[in-house]
Formats: C-alpha cells, sequence, structure tokens
C-alpha cells in the first residue's frame, strides 16, 4: 500500500507540473502574438514566427536552443506548441542533419521522445538577414531580448537534463559567451565545444548544422550531452564537479 502511494503521490506531482508548464507557455504564446500586433514590433517581422520547436516537457532529456528558424516555411505562425517535435519531419537542413548526428549518437530515441527545442529569436528570417537580429537596439533587438527572456524562464520551468547550445550567434544572442569552460577550438580559433550552466541546467556548446560545422565535432557535443543524460539517470549528482564523460575519456 505504501508503494501504491508514493506512486499516487509521484503522478500527481507530475501532472501538476505538467499543468503548470503548459500554463507557462500558453503565457508565452499570448504574449508573443500581442507583440506581433503591435505596429512597431510586427513590421519586422516579415516571416513566421516559431515559439516553440516541439510541445513543452517537465524535465525533458535534452534541450535544443538555436538562434532563429530560417524562414523557408512558408506555413502560418502557430499559436500553439506543435504535438510532434518539428526537426522530425522537416526537410530543412538543420533539421536532416540533426537527426542523422542525433542517431549516430545514440540520441536518436531522446530527439523523438524527450527533447524540446526553442530559438534566440521567435520570428524567422532568411540566413542572410540573421545579423541584422543581433541589432544592439531597435524593433529587432527588443524581439531577441524578449525571446531569450522567454526561453530563459522555460528552460528554468522545465529543467532539462542537458541543453544544446547550436552556434555563436545562438551563445552570443543568449548572453553566454564568457560563460563556457572546457572549450575547444579548431585552427581557425572557431569554438567547437564548451560547457557551461543555463537557467542551472548543464550545457554544451554544438557547431550549427547549417554550414561550416564538422562531424568529429558535433559528435563530441552530443555525445557529451548523451553522457549528461545517463549520469543524470544513475544519480550521479551535480555534473558540474565532473569533468565530463567525453573529456575524461579523451585524457
Amino acid at each position: 500500500m505504501a508503494r501504491k502511494g508514493i506512486v499516487s503521490l509521484d503522478h500527481k506531482a507530475n501532472a501538476a507540473a505538467k499543468r503548470q508548464v503548459e500554463r507557462l507557455a500558453r503565457q508565452m504564446y499570448d504574449e508573443t502574438f500581442e507583440r506581433i500586433n503591435e505596429p512597431r514590433l510586427g513590421e519586422v517581422v516579415r516571416d513566421k514566427v516559431t515559439v516553440m520547436y516541439g510541445p513543452p516537457m517537465v524535465r525533458p532529456d535534452l534541450a535544443i536552443v538555436s538562434f532563429q528558424g530560417g524562414g523557408g516555411d512558408r506555413t502560418q505562425s502557430a499559436r500553439s506548441w506543435p504535438e510532434r517535435l518539428l526537426y522530425l519531419d522537416d526537410d530543412f537542413i538543420f533539421g536532416r542533419t540533426l537527426r542523422r548526428q542525433c542517431a549516430e549518437a545514440g540520441l536518436g530515441a531522446t530527439l523523438e521522445k524527450r527533447t524540446v527545442a526553442m530559438a534566440a529569436c521567435f520570428p524567422e528570417a532568411p540566413s542572410n538577414q540573421a545579423g541584422l537580429w543581433m541589432a544592439k537596439s531597435g524593433a529587432r533587438a527588443e524581439w531577441r531580448a524578449f525571446s531569450v527572456s522567454w526561453v530563459r524562464r522555460m528552460l528554468a520551468a522545465m529543467s532539462p537534463r542537458s541543453v544544446v547550445v547550436f552556434g555563436t550567434k545562438a551563445s552570443r544572442a543568449m548572453e553566454m559567451e564568457g560563460d563556457w569552460r572546457d572549450e575547444q577550438r579548431d585552427a581557425r580559433s572557431w569554438r567547437t565545444f564548451g560547457r557551461a550552466e543555463l537557467e542551472g541546467c548543464p550545457a554544451i556548446y554544438c557547431q550549427h548544422l547549417s554550414q561550416g560545422w564538422k562531424r568529429d565535432h558535433v559528435q563530441m557535443s552530443l555525445r557529451e550531452a548523451g553522457c549528461l543524460i545517463k549520469r543524470h539517470d544513475m544519480g550521479s549528482g551535480c555534473w558540474a564537479d565532473d569533468p565530463g564523460c567525453i573529456l575524461r575519456e579523451k585524457s
């Protein structure tokens, strides 16, 4: 009887946490579309707005943080989250590469069932306009600040076991450039790997998957995320005191 009581309490706690996260996500969507209706902010939104790339979850295994959707999808902006992670079915370079690289790193099932994803800029835009969305002031800067604030708030609420930040622009937008530890860089001094915390969650830097990435570097980042998930499942405690399984294997 005691065991059944514990399971029942856990189920109730999980259900309550799920409702809380979904309420927060609905608030995020509502506030986003209110901003679109403000003329000064709405006029810079030329493509669709994607607030979440999958459903919100409580304690997902993996959270993906990118900079911005590429604006190639001409479907209408969704006013609620999709039932299934968009990267599982889209035919854009990032999604195709993400599926392939996650499968190679042993994260295929994680991507399909236990992953959330958001971008540091909710309004999408073609990649050749991404620099405009890094502006220090103006409507685009306000959109970026709004989006980043909500990404951080949702990560804190969902508390993923690992976060993968894809690319330098996402890192800069999330104001993480000074946070990365255990960095590795290539011959051009571009960061290929790093470790940090984001809203109390362990974060891994990964090269962006649309261009200029290398398989070995991406695999190192994704496999480290997989190690974080496994260590959490094994109850190994705070990751920040552990040198990391990928780095440990190489030492």
